[in-house]
């Protein structure tokens, strides 16, 4: 004889277990998707309970029934636990305290379930009956005549949770959030709280006929599913709006090279029409050259297992102005740490590239003019520190002519003049050739640079202007302190610094201008250069300013020294700071990174950042 209600059920089972099995591949490929993972946990409960409940249609002696009404409510009790945590995940409301209450009553009714002799369903050993339905099939009679009293309990504690969880999800279809998952939800719960009831009707034979409640389970399974699904599809299309979007050229592989996504941005660049890339390789899409090259990348990407990144020129050549792209690659990860597939981001910093080039130039004319302007200051100064050679010179030669007019000539007086004459030639040449360094505009090379001697000649560049404002200048310089640079911007920055002293002490009366110099080493690894002057100094709540672009103290100045020595500084891998001193007036104090061979360590040579041109 036939069996149609038993197969549906049991076709019944297997439909809900498919979608316990598909939700639970979902949750855990992507653990971030909890509620996927809870509403697995739903499926295999709803499962269990439907197959027990097949069994205990066909049962066929009482042990057998009581043994499958003990798992079906069971399995009924650890639905109804597990029922709230879910619905909090996919309402995304926080009640856990509750839930936790929930649960734990559940846990209880579970314990007695399998404590009790026959069950929570049974008070006593029940008889076995069958019942015909209307289309002649017989079954084993499961109703429940005789409940114990925990059993009535238990079935009023699911009309509470069930409700509870029907008016969460009715209170975010009114608040007007997550509407649409919120209202098939609710419709689930209300339909399953009418077949539970239809049940009970059932078992006290108000109604005749068979329960129809696991029905309603299979109504749950298959909206939810339907809903986690249209949502795991939108999150797609939301991330995939996100990619098309966003101003980088983006693209996923898989280990042999098969493109798995691309966006709009990365088809646009290439000319590939929308989605064409998609299960190719490179090898199909591009020139051979290109593809090799960029399959090697990719190998070692995955190979390493680790983020590369480096930038690259895409185009020219007949294929329209050249751009330049900062390129990122970097393998995406399974949990044991092996790379199935890789990702790669491609960033347009053309213009980026373009107005740091501008900018770079129009600093190296800002520099240069600021250095015109200090050296024109220094002009009095260097026409002083000139005359004096120049004066000795002519008056060696002149004195020269006369030792040669005589008979017959005096060598060794001649000898001694000439010395003279060379001395004083080097002495002027030494102070021209300070001034071209100072004004040159031209590319230089880093080289290795004494600092102390640097700043030396700074010093010496600037004596007759410390003589003429009564400046009492001291000095310390530690010798062999060696570092990578530019000479002229070095010096450049201590030229600043000292005429930023000399016109702050201006306004102090003669005899308390003071200006302190030194060069020491710092830590083994840094030279320090102090400019100590003592002027008035600068209020406390502004000396975080002094760095700023176009702030200045000065009537007539425009603010960009101290900024620009900042900027030549940091190129150098230096820093640059101010501090009051305890009495008068203010300390700069600069840091640069020392040669190798200037540490006595032995350390490699540290990778400073270009020179700025």
């Amino acid at each position: 004889m036939s069996e149609p209600f038993v197969l549906t059920m049991c076709a019944l089972a297997g439909v809900i277990a498919y979608a316990a099995l598909h939700n639970g591949i979902v949750g855990l490929q992507r653990p971030v998707h909890r509620t996927h993972l809870l509403f697995a946990v739903v499926c295999a409960t709803i499962t269990v309970y439907v197959g027990a409940k097949t069994g205990a249609y066909r049962a066929s002696t009482p042990d057998g029934l009581v043994w499958m009404r003990r798992v079906e409510i069971g399995a009924s009790i650890v639905f109804t636990g597990v029922l709230p945590w879910f619905v909090s995940a996919y309402l995304n409301i926080r009640t856990r305290h509750l839930q936790a209450a929930m649960s734990l009553a559940c846990a209880l009714f579970f314990v007695a379930n399998l404590w009790t002799p026959w069950g929570l369903a049974y008070a006593g050993m029940p008889a076995t009956a069958e019942i015909t339905l209307p289309w002649g099939e017989r079954v084993t009679d499961p109703r429940v005549f005789h409940p114990t009293p925990l059993y009535v309990v238990g079935v009023l504690c699911y009309y509470l949770i069930f409700g509870w969880c029907a008016f969460a999800a009715l209170q975010r279809v009114r608040a007007g959030e997550h509407r649409r998952g919120s209202l098939s939800l609710a419709a689930c719960l209300l339909l399953l709280i009418g077949g539970m009831f239809y049940n009970h009707l059932v078992d006290l034979q108000i109604v005749p006929g068979v329960h129809v409640a696991e029905f309603t389970f299979l109504a749950l399974v298959v909206l939810l599913d339907f809903e986690l699904a249209r949502e795991r599809r939108q999150s797609r299309d939301r991330v995939r709006g996100i990619l098309d979007n966003i101003p980088a050229a983006v693209y996923v592989k898989l280990r042999d090279g098969r493109y798995l996504m691309t966006n709009r941005v990365y088809d646009e660049l290439f000319g590939l029409e929308s989605g064409s890339a998609i299960g190719k390789t490179d090898l199909e899409l591009f020139a051979s050259a290109q593809a090799e090259a960029t399959l090697a990348s990719d190998r070692r990407v995955l190979q390493q297992r680790e983020a590369v990144r480096r930038e690259e020129r895409i185009g020219g050549n007949g294929q329209g102005e050249p751009r330049i792209f900062s390129s990122l690659k970097f393998p995406l990860l399974n949990r044991d740490g092996s790379a199935d597939a890789m990702c790669g981001v491609f960033t347009d910093v053309t213009n980026l590239r373009r107005n740091e080039s501008e900018m770079y130039l129009l600093r190296r004319q800002v520099w240069h003019a600021d250095r015109v302007a200090r050296t024109a200051v220094l002009a009095a100064s260097l026409a002083h520190e000139l005359s004096q050679p120049l004066t000795a010179i002519l008056s060696n030669a002149q004195a020269g002519l006369r030792f040669l007019a005589q008979d017959p000539p005096d060598i060794a007086d001649l000898r001694e003049i000439l010395q003279d004459v060379v001395r004083d030639d080097k002495r002027a040449s030494a102070v021209i050739n300070g001034l071209r360094t100072m004004l040159r505009r031209q590319e230089t090379e880093r080289e290795q640079v004494d600092i102390g001697a640097c700043v030396q000649e700074v010093v010496d560049l600037m004596h007759s202007d410390f003589l003429e404002r009564g400046v009492d200048v001291t000095r310390s310089m530690a010798p062999g302190c060696v570092v990578l640079g530019d000479k002229g911007q070095l010096q450049q920055v201590v030229l600043n610094l000292a005429m930023n002293a000399n016109e702050a002490m201006s306004e102090q009366p003669r005899g308390s201008r003071s200006l302190h110099v030194s060069v020491a080493p710092s830590d083994g690894r840094r030279v320090r250069v102090e400019v100590r002057d003592s002027g008035p100094g600068i209020d406390e709540e502004d000396i975080d300013k002094v760095f700023d672009h176009f702030y200045t103290t000065k009537v007539k100045g425009l603010g960009m020294g101290l900024s620009m020595c900042r900027s030549i500084l940091e190129a150098h891998g230096g820093t640059l700071d101010v501090e009051r001193n305890q009495g008068r007036g203010l300390t700069f104090r600069f840091v640069l990174p020392l040669e190798p061979a200037a540490r006595g360590d032995g350390a490699a040579g540290q990778n400073l950042n270009p020179a700025p041109k």
